[in-house]
Formats: C-alpha cells, structure tokens, sequence
C-alpha cells in the first residue's frame, strides 16, 4: 500500500510540470513510457524532444518523463514518435478475416484502415464488424458502405436504371449500412456495376449517410481525358446531397493529358474556397491498379464475364468492342506526342500495362503486353495489344497500369504537395509472395517517408506525418485519433526517420518496408523491435464512436 501511494504521489508531482499531462488511474504509474524520442505530433507542428507514456491504451502525457515510474520503459532516441498512420484508402475488407494481422500495413506503421472504398464493400457490415471483433486484427479497421456492392445485390451486374421499389431498396441498405457504423457511402463510377448508375441514383443513395454525419468518398468516373467532367459531376453529387465529397486515389491516369492535375487542383480549391468540403487521398506511385475490364466498355460487361465472352465472339460485337479499346489506347497509353503509327511510341505505350494477377496462366503475371506479344511471335502492333487486352478481360485479369507522371514536378508531385491530399495506400491484405500486386500494399508509407521526404524533399516530415495521421483523422471527424495529445487513443509508430524506407517494386512486391520500429495499437504492441507480437488488439472504429 506504501509503495503504491508513494508511486502514485510522484506521478501527480511529475504531471504538474508536463505539458498536456493527465494523471493515469494505475496504481503502480504508467504502463508504458516511450523515452527519449523526437515527438512529431501529427498536427504539422515542429518536431521537439518528448517522452511519451500510455496506460490503458490512452496517452497520459507528453514531456520530460524523467523519474516516473512506469512497467515498462523503451528507449527510442534518435527515432520519430508519432501518431499511427490512418489509411483512408484501403481494399482490406477483401482479406482481413483471413490474414488478420494486416503484416504488410503494421510494417508500414499503419494502425487504422478505412475499408470499402471504390464502390466495393461487405453488405451486411453489423456482421462483418462482429467478426472482425470477435477474432480481432491488427490495425484498427473503419469501412464505408460500398455503392456497388449494394446496387449489385439489387440489381445483378446489369446496365439498368433502377425503378422506384429498387431504388428504395438500396437507400434501405445504406442506412442500415451506416447504422452498423460505415462512415459514409462509397463509388467506382468507372467501373460496372458502378459505372452504369446516374447522377441522380448516387445523389439518392449519398443523401441517406447526411443524417449520421458521413461523406461521400468516389473513384471518379474517368482519371484521364475527362476527368475534368468527372470532378464537377462528384461536387454536383456533394452539393445535392448535401455531404462533404472525398476524391479516392486522385491522379491523372492518361498520358495523352498528363498535367491536368493543375486544373483539377485549382478546381477543388475554388470549391473549398466556396464553402464546400472536398479532400482527397493520393498513393505515391507512378502507376496505378486494378481490372484490366477498364480498358473494355463497361457496357460490354453488363451481366458479367460469361456476357463479356459471349459479347466477344459475335463478330460486329467484337469489332465494336476493339475499336473502343483501341480508341482508349491512344487517350491513355500514347504521351500527347506520340502517334499509334510509330512502332516506337507503340512499343512504349504497350509497355506501361503489366499483368498482375492471371489465374488462368500464371505465367503471365509481372509481364507487360509486349513482352507476351514478342513471347506469342505476333507484332506489337496497336490492334494486337487491343486484341490481347480482350482475351486477359475475359479471363478476368488484374494490371498495373503505369500511366501516372512521376517526373519530378509532376502529377504525382503536383498532387502530394497539396494541403487537402492525404496519403492513402488503395492496397489490401493477402497472402504473402502469391500474385504480383501493386507494391502500395507494402511500401506506401515509407516511400513517402524515404523517397518523398528524405531524399527528393518534396514533403517536410512534418506535413507528410500530417497526410498520414491529423488530416485523414480530420475527415473522419475523429478528434481522439490521429494526434498525439493527452487523452487520445494510443495509436503509435516509432519509426528511424534516416532508415525508413519501402523495398516492394513492381516486378518483386512482395517485400516488407524497413525502419519502421514499434508500432502501438490501443496501447498494445503490434510490432516491438521489428518484430511482430501476435497481438490482434485493433477493433472497428464505427462512425460516432466517443473517446
């Protein structure tokens, strides 16, 4: 009793003279302290000395630490202590019930993951979110209600409009959605079953997420020549629905208009300047990823890939097909330069798709469309990749897609050093060293990190910690997470700021990034020393939540 009194006595003393300290309820002082690290607090403020010390999963304070009594001390000098990174743009959902540590995440010092993106989502998330408790995860997980997924489970994969019963059927599902906890209502209008929804059907479905509080986070319908339609068509949506609009993995994905990121930009700086509430997310690559179906009509995969074949073999179908994919080749593959004539530009063009995931020939994966063309003896011609590119849809194939600007200066830039642009991955959880994914899902943090910050010095470490952890918090409405301040949730990452960097490329994906050193999940470690603990202490975050 004497030495827990005396324990207790110190730490009231010591918190008198710490900056932001509250006092912790253990009997025996702090569980843990962080000490001698360099305290970069999310909110983009310089970086100070600071100790850091949690119990029950909660910071209780922040400063010089000295003498407190604490079960643990680890020291981490010479390494940044931070908020846990918030990813808003994750695809986890697809594989976190089974691969429930999230490794390639913890590893990168993420310790939320916003799932349901691109339209795409469970659609029962009262029992997603029961399962995902009852076994637990490694980071915490957040999910929107996934458009596409709803209008699918009305409505099949068919490109039709919605009658009056179906339509309230769906806006059912939305609010039940966001009644399980979903933070807000997702889109890919690029792609089917999205794709064939109108304006008027998404401003029907977002407006059932005003009365929780969500927004309305889309996968624009075009990246590249029409994007500037697409932006306005998103901020008509926000504005009829009355939501605030988040615009997922913002890029420019059409070499031909390589740039247009200087007018979209602007165009959502005039609309924040109006009053409306935009953000936006970006992953930090040069290429993006997804079905190689984008390259297809979307109308052509009305009813699903048995439809698409049947579609394909009816010869004035298929001619039609052909010359649209052709017709998005030269837009997407082509600098605005570059002719479809010069065997050159097209053998570059052609060498910007790679194949990622082929389950029907596994060969195929990690290679681009020249190289299968050369490897089949055929001419790399324009008609033979559009050609191509028909049988891989119909095989249901993944890409990666290197139609970003990533010289220096560029979209990719352009994007990231914009105020409102949170760092988000659009990655997902898998099994290890299967597949040839986007190297996103192992290395987006840390390549910010390391090859934005560190050595092109695009972000300042500070701002770039901001994208990752306050601003995603922020449009959340989370006011317990993403900063290190007494009373927030004790979601930290300690990471080596002269190490940190990510090692997956395009050709060999699957490789953990480094540097990164502890990572805390609600107090509890998830990766201690560069090891993961086994621990599974994240849970759902549900929109309304209270510290």
């Amino acid at each position: 009793m004497l030495n827990s009194t005396v324990a207790r006595l110190s730490l009231v003393l010591a918190c008198a003279a710490v900056s932001a300290c509250a006092v912790a309820d253990e009997p025996n002082g702090f569980q843990l302290v962080l000490r001698g690290g360099t305290l970069i607090d999310g909110t983009g403020s310089s970086g100070r000395p600071a100790d850091v010390a949690i119990s029950d999963g909660r910071i209780v304070a922040i400063g010089n630490l000295d003498g407190l009594t604490a079960n643990v001390v680890i020291n981490v000098s010479g390494q940044v202590v931070c908020p846990g990174f918030i990813d808003l743009h994750s695809h986890a959902d697809r594989g976190i019930l089974k691969y429930r540590s999230a490794e390639n995440y913890i590893r990168q010092g993420v310790t939320t993951l916003l799932c349901g993106n691109c339209g795409s989502s469970p659609t029962d998330i009262e029992t997603f979110f029961r399962e995902l408790q009852d076994g637990g995860t490694g980071p915490n997980i957040a999910i929107l209600v996934g458009h596409g997924s709803v209008r699918q489970a009305v409505l099949g994969r068919r490109d039709v409009v919605p009658d009056r019963n179906q339509l309230e059927k769906m806006k059912a599902m939305v609010r039940r959605g966001m009644r399980a906890g979903a933070v807000g209502l997702s889109t890919s209008l690029r792609y089917g079953p999205g794709s064939y929804a109108g304006t008027d059907e998404i401003v029907s479905l977002a407006s059932q997420v005003r009365p929780f509080g969500g927004f309305y986070a889309t996968h624009m319908r075009d990246e590249g020549t029409r994007i500037i339609e697409a932006l306005e068509e998103a901020l008509v949506i926000g504005r009829r629905a009355r939501v605030p609009v988040h615009v997922s993995h913002h890029k420019i994905s059409s070499a031909s208009v390589f740039g247009l990121t200087r007018q979209t930009l602007a165009r959502i700086g005039t609309a924040r300047r109006a009053g409306i509430d935009v953000s936006l997310d970006q992953y930090p690559y040069g290429a993006g990823s997804g079905g190689v179906g984008l390259y297809v009509p979307q109308s052509s995969l009305a009813g699903g890939l048995d439809a698409f074949r049947k579609r394909v073999a009816d010869p004035k179908q298929r001619a039609r097909i052909l010359a649209s994919v052709e017709d998005l080749l030269v837009r997407k593959l082509y600098l605005a330069d570059q002719s479809p004539g010069d065997d050159a530009h097209t053998r570059q063009a052609l060498n910007r798709i790679q194949i990622a995931r082929a389950r029907h020939d596994e060969t195929l994966e990690g290679k681009n469309l020249v190289q299968i063309l050369v490897s089949r003896r055929k001419p790399v011609t324009i008609r033979n990749g559009a050609e191509l590119l028909i049988e891989l849809v119909g095989h249901g194939v993944t890409g990666i897609n290197h139609t970003l600007e990533v010289q220096p200066g560029g979209d990719v830039d352009r994007v990231m050093s914009d105020p409102h642009t949170a760092i988000a991955s659009d990655g997902s959880v898998f099994e290890f060293g299967i597949g040839n994914p986007h190297p996103r899902s192992y290395g987006c943090y840390p390549r910010v990190l390391g090859h934005y910050v560190r050595t092109r010095g695009v972000l300042k470490l500070e701002n770039a910690i901001r994208k990752m952890t306050s601003l995603p918090a922020r449009r959340l409405d989370w006011h317990d997470r993403g900063q290190l301040a007494s009373g927030a949730v004790a979601d930290v990452t300690v990471f080596d700021p002269n190490v940190v960097t990510d090692k997956a490329t395009f050709l060999k994906p699957h490789q953990h990034s480094v540097g990164i050193t502890h990572v805390l999940v609600h107090g509890q470690f998830v990766l201690r020393n560069g090891k993961m603990t086994g621990q599974l202490p994240g849970r759902p975050v549900r929109l309304g939540d209270k510290p």
